[in-house]
């Protein structure tokens, strides 16, 4: 009886193992074809999320046209109208920006590229006591330590919204100056 019971034990833990085997082995596979899926189908629309990447305006385009509910829906990439797809209701806007990978985002998190607002990644990347910034040539935030880098971030202007009041606003660093140099000097309509 109790060579049953052990032997039964065992033939479990024999069969719980090759399952959880097979089950690890079907993972796998199932990850490596999702891989592959996804960098064949870049631009396919059930891979992509709102917020991006997206390797193309179109791709883009092609995600706003094929998740629009019945309202109007104005796409703008930098600044530009790109898309406007008409419904009703009040508007849908989205908003992307090409970001230092050459990939198209919501929001970037890096200081070379566009935003859609200055208090939230912008700002949190300079967030040391040395930092000097300024949101359109006014003092935000004074050094409270040894003296380090300076920011300037600036309210930029895009096309004239056919939904909005007045043109499209995104922001962006437009000075940073550390010790060791300059890495940013440009203005609102350098690429």
């Amino acid at each position: 009886m109790r060579a049953t019971i052990i032997a039964g034990i065992s033939l479990t833990s024999l069969l719980a193992s090759a399952a959880l085997a097979g089950t690890e082995a079907d993972e796998a596979a199932a990850k490596a074809e999702q891989s592959a899926q996804r960098a064949e189908g870049a631009g396919d629309i059930s891979t992509m999320q709102g917020s991006g990447p997206f390797n193309t305006i179109q791709d883009i385009k092609n995600y706003d046209a094929a998740t629009q509910s019945s309202a109007r829906r104005v796409t703008f990439v930098d600044g530009v109208v790109v898309q406007d797809l008409l419904g009703f209701g009040p508007a849908d806007i989205t908003e992307y920006f090409l970001c230092s990978d050459n990939k198209y985002r919501f929001q970037c998190w890096d200081p070379y590229s566009r935003a859609p607002t200055w208090d939230g990644s912008l700002l949190s990347m300079f967030s040391g006591a040395d930092t000097r910034i300024y949101i359109d040539g006014v003092l935000y935030r004074s050094n409270t330590g040894a003296y380090g880098q300076t920011v300037h971030i600036t309210t930029c202007y895009g096309d004239s919204s056919p939904v909005m009041w007045g043109p499209y606003a995104y922001y962006r660093v437009t000075f940073w100056q550390t010790l060791s140099g300059t890495f940013i000097n440009r203005t609102c309509s350098t690429p």
